[in-house]
C-alpha cells in the first residue's frame, strides 16, 4: 500500500486542467453574469433583423449563438466567454468562434475576438458562405 500525502492531493485537485480543445457551448467564466447577459443582448440588437441571425439558436444563459447547417454536419458557435466592465466606459470582451464537425466529432476552427462587432460580422460571414 502506498502512502498518499493528503495536502498534496488536495492541492492537485484545485489546479486547473489545461486543454487545447475548446469546450463547446460553455462559458468558462462565471463572473459578471448579469452584466455579461446584458452586454450580449445589447450587442445583438442591431443584428436581430439579419436573415442569417433569424436561423440561429440563441442561449441567453450561456451567451451563445449557434447555427447548424441543413445536413446537421457542421455547427458554428459564437460564445461571449468573458466580459469586464472597466473604468472610463471601456468594455473588455472576449468572444470565441468555433466550427465543429459533428459527423467526425472534431473542431475545424476556433478563434477568439476582442471586438464584438468584428466577432459578430465574422460569424455572419461564415454562416453566409456555408449556406
Amino acid at each position: 500500500m502506498s502512502v498518499i500525502n493528503f495536502q498534496e492531493y488536495k492541492s492537485q485537485l484545485s489546479k486547473p486542467n489545461y486543454t487545447s480543445k475548446p469546450k463547446m457551448g460553455k462559458n468558462l467564466y462565471k463572473k459578471n453574469l448579469i452584466e455579461k447577459r446584458a452586454f450580449f443582448n445589447e450587442n445583438l440588437k442591431e443584428y436581430i433583423n439579419n436573415p442569417y441571425i433569424e436561423k440561429c439558436m440563441f442561449s441567453l444563459t450561456e451567451c451563445l449563438i449557434k447555427f447548424s447547417t441543413k445536413d446537421l454536419s457542421t455547427e458554428f458557435s459564437l460564445i461571449l466567454q468573458d466580459y469586464s466592465p472597466e473604468e472610463f466606459d471601456l468594455n473588455f470582451a472576449t468572444w470565441e468562434f468555433c466550427i465543429y464537425d459533428t459527423q467526425n466529432d472534431e473542431y475545424i476552427d476556433s478563434r477568439f475576438f476582442t471586438s464584438s462587432e468584428m466577432a459578430i460580422k465574422f460569424f455572419l460571414s461564415k454562416i453566409k458562405y456555408s449556406v
